[in-house]
């Protein structure tokens, strides 16, 4: 298809979108009241919303990455791929071909009116976590805008959308579980035909580094924390080839404070423990499959977590913090199984981030408390601590 002077190609995962593929129903992800629209309403909705003022979004948005001008000249082609539908809004990756480059967006639209305030709230998160530490890891907000699609009826209905940066060779991941139920694997759904699995090595590294990334967007003074977040969002996304291993969080829907912090020193490492107590709860959380049962990974990947928390306390703090990740730790390995228990019965309505996750929060947590007390003891954290 063709815009107004450059080529505009609709693919559904990356393979190209023939007539027949146009009018299938658009997925709307675990969500039951979203719109019915098939993929052609969707595609024009997302081609007309670029188009407009001469490809202004896309112009912006290169300006922004180059820091170059741009008018609609300069771009040849589109290439909009629809590549994921959630519960809060579509994914498509937009990839510009301008002055003989390639240059790729993620453009995430709401169409659902109730969903554009949840739009609307992870591009203000985004816009704050580009002033912390975590801002390379995380999607950087290029364009925000409203467009329009149009129903069977011919009924015209808003939409919100934003661009950002797409992570290149990244992928969603999901705990698998194993015969005893609990998280056994990792599988990186990669463009191989059924994903790849990571090594016991490789899903520690991954464990880590998530944990590191979250711990950067913490803000040290009103402990402003991303939350919610889920595994079985896919908000985290790893690239995995023969130099290791790299993870990036490229969703961020909203922050909040779970436990406020105080300007005496226990109120402000009760601020601390809070947050590290529901890090490496919730890290342990997931959907098999991503979309199926709930899943909990085994205390094997816990030690990892704490290790990327240490990590990121270091990284991310100003020049004027006053603890070291080894004060931190000596304070944490101070509480016992039971003082774990007690600081997850006053986090139970932060440990659930779905509806359905309450029975689970309840099971497992005197195992959590007492998983998380072993390892704050016998875990290995000296080279990681200064």
């Amino acid at each position: 298809m063709t815009g107004a002077t450059s080529t505009v190609i609709f693919c559904i995962n990356g393979i190209p979108a023939d007539s027949e593929a146009l009018k299938c129903p658009l997925p709307t992800g675990l969500t039951s009241d979203a719109p019915s629209m098939n993929y052609t309403q969707y595609f024009e909705a997302l081609r007309e919303a670029l188009q407009k003022n001469g490809w202004k979004p896309l112009c912006e948005s290169l300006e922004t990455l180059t820091g170059t001008s741009w008018t609609s000249k300069g771009i040849s082609r589109v290439r909009i791929d629809s590549v994921k539908h959630g519960a809060l809004y579509h994914v498509a990756k937009i990839e510009v071909q301008a002055n003989d480059q390639i240059y790729a967006f993620v453009m995430n639209s709401a169409m659902h009116p109730q969903r554009q305030k949840a739009l609307e709230r992870e591009w203000k998160t985004l816009q704050w976590l580009a002033n912390t530490p975590v801002a390379p890891y995380v999607p950087r907000c290029l364009y925000v805008g409203q467009g329009v699609w149009h129903d069977d009826q011919a009924a015209i209905w808003p939409f919100g959308f934003f661009l950002a940066t797409w992570f290149e060779g990244f992928y969603e991941w999901h705990m698998e579980k194993g015969d005893d139920g609990t998280a056994a694997t990792i599988r990186v759904w990669d463009e191989s035909s059924s994903g790849t699995v990571l090594s016991s090595t490789q899903t520690a590294e991954l464990m880590e580094q998530a944990s590191y990334l979250l711990t950067l967007a913490l803000d040290r003074k009103d402990f402003f924390q991303i939350y919610p977040w889920h595994h079985a969002a896919g908000d985290f996304v790893v690239a995995v080839d023969d130099r290791g291993l790299s993870v990036r969080l490229i969703s961020a829907r909203n922050r909040a404070v779970l436990m406020p912090s105080g300007p005496l020193f226990h109120e402000r490492f009760s601020a601390l423990a809070a947050f590290f107590f529901v890090l490496t709860f919730r890290m342990r959380v997931d959907r098999h499959r991503g979309t199926e049962d709930l899943v909990w990974a085994s205390a094997q990947w816990l030690e990892p977590v704490v290790r990327g928390f240490l990590r990121g306390w270091t990284d991310g703090a100003s020049t004027y913090e006053p603890l070291t990740a080894r004060d931190i730790l000596s304070l944490l390995q101070a509480f016992d199984a039971s003082d774990w228990e007690a600081v997850g019965s006053l986090l139970q309505e932060d440990l659930v981030v779905d509806v359905d996750e309450g029975p689970l929060v309840l099971k497992r947590l005197q195992v959590h408390a007492r998983d998380l007390g072993d390892v704050l003891r016998r875990g290995t954290f000296q080279d990681v601590l200064v």
